[in-house]
């Protein structure tokens, strides 16, 4: 094992003394490949304190989605890499990180499937009904003299078919690109996209019909997916006048960030059934509490950030992210860099 790491060492140029915090444990194939470089630290757990007693020998800080603020990367002297599990960097205070010159990596292709198979689940689940169906046969509704056909088509259970309605896709990125992709190709859905950041004949080279207007994704869609950052730009996007655009028949997904959808409009809109419903797999402040108003409601679906926490995105999450920690230890300009401006 010495000789093993010696040799790492002196092909790679990296200094096998370097130390690797984790705000939390990814999987092992990942820890594994960062052990073959550095010294790697799990926190005891992810709140600032912890972080910020580990955080001051380190040279590399892997994060999941708690928030790193500023005051805890100007803790360290040597961190020299910030590194995201996953795409969206929106609790990583960037402004610290490029004050103080430290590069911060993300992996954004490593999640995409699972994120989009996640949506077509969500989606599918609504259209069909699953989650009133089966809260009413577990709870006895029918255990009555009639047959369970009569009575889905009686007590109003019947389902939508996909086939032939309409995903209006807000972000046309990776995962919404993929996305896109299963509902068209997967389900015979028309769908439409918008995203003033990708060109139109990008989005026809998806099989999406570019729309100009997010406004007329709104009004015309009969299942409303976000698939974009949270930034300035997008937090509170959808709110009561957006949703209030929409068909009554229409569902919202939100599988992209808690603060794109303001959560108070969603409320209403679900409990007064001014929409049909919606599915949830992120918040405003994570964790929610188990009081959030939204778990009151019946017409809507959450889940606990849970889209990309799938058997492949997690290795590959893992692996991607601990192999840009290691070429940027390694003076390596790494793939997926957020902040090229700090590189020299």
């Amino acid at each position: 094992m010495v000789l093993e790491t010696w040799y790492y060492k002196w092909v790679s140029g990296v200094d096998i003394n370097m130390k690797v915090l984790l705000a939390e444990s990814i999987h092992k194939l990942g820890i594994d490949l960062l052990k073959e470089a550095a010294e790697v630290k799990i926190a005891k757990d992810n709140s600032e304190q912890s972080i910020l007693e580990e955080i001051v020998d380190a040279d590399a800080l892997i994060m999941r989605s708690s928030p790193l603020p500023g005051n805890v990367i100007r803790q360290s002297k040597k961190l020299k890499v910030i590194g995201k599990h996953g795409g969206g960097v929106d609790n990583i205070d960037l402004h610290a990180a490029n004050e103080m010159g430290v590069a911060v990596i993300n992996v954004p292709d490593a999640n995409i499937l699972s994120v989009a198979e996640h949506t077509m689940t969500v989606i599918l689940c609504l259209a069909k009904k699953i989650r009133e169906a089966e809260d009413a046969l577990r709870s006895g509704f029918f255990n009555q003299q009639a047959s369970l056909p009569g009575m889905v088509t009686k007590h109003g259970f019947t389902a939508l078919e996909l086939c032939g309605k309409t995903l209006g896709i807000v972000g046309v990125g990776r995962i919404g690109r993929l996305t896109a992709r299963i509902a068209r190709y997967g389900f015979s859905m028309d769908v439409y996209g918008y995203d003033p950041y990708v060109s139109a004949e990008e989005m026809k080279g998806e099989g999406v019909e570019p729309i100009d207007s997010i406004d007329e994704i709104f009004c015309t869609a009969d299942f409303v997916s976000i698939h974009v950052p949270l930034d300035e730009h997008t937090l509170n996007l959808v709110d009561k006048k957006l949703i209030s655009l929409m068909k009554p028949t229409a569902f919202l997904i939100n599988i992209a960030r808690g603060g794109i959808v303001n959560e108070d409009d969603l409320y209403e809109a679900l409990k007064s059934k001014a929409i049909a419903g919606a599915a949830v797999d992120v918040y405003e402040k994570e964790p929610p509490s188990p009081k959030h108003p939204l778990f009151d409601l019946d017409n809507i679906i959450v889940t606990p950030h849970m889209a990309a926490m799938t058997d492949g995105a997690l290795i590959r999450m893992a692996q991607d992210i601990a192999q840009g920690i290691i070429e940027v230890l390694n003076g390596t300009k790494p793939k997926h860099l957020i902040n090229p401006e700090i590189w020299s």
